[in-house]
Formats: C-alpha cells, structure tokens, sequence
C-alpha cells in the first residue's frame, strides 16, 4: 500500500529502483528524499518532477533558493 509521498518519492526519485540494500542506506535515501519533496512543496513547486529537473540543472539558482 503506497501513500502520496511514497509515490511522489518512487515517480520524481525512481526509489523503488535504487541499488541500496545495506544498513541503513534505505531509509537514510526515503528521509532525505522526503526533506527535498518538502522543501520543494514549502516553495510553492507543485510539479516535483520539474521542480527537481530545474534544480539540478540550475544548481546556483536552486542553492539559492534552499538559503532564502
């Protein structure tokens, strides 16, 4: 069963993909993937997909953004 944010972590992340299966590697990867989904949503971004491609290929303007 897979809630809102699990699902916006596997379509924006692929997380259901990722090679992780040591320790705590998994579950280190969902939080920190959560904390970018809200700190995209705490800026207004509704689309996480576009807000994560424009990040990484802006990096300036997106670390910007983070200290803000």
């Amino acid at each position: 069963m897979e809630n809102g944010w699990h699902y916006r972590r596997d379509v924006t992340f692929h997380e259901d993909h990722a090679q992780l299966r040591m320790g705590h590697a998994p579950e280190m990867l969902a939080i920190l993937n959560t904390i970018v989904l809200g700190l995209f949503a705490k800026q207004g971004e509704t689309n996480m997909a576009h807000a994560r491609r424009d990040f990484v290929y802006h990096l300036d303007k997106g670390l910007a953004r983070l200290v803000a």
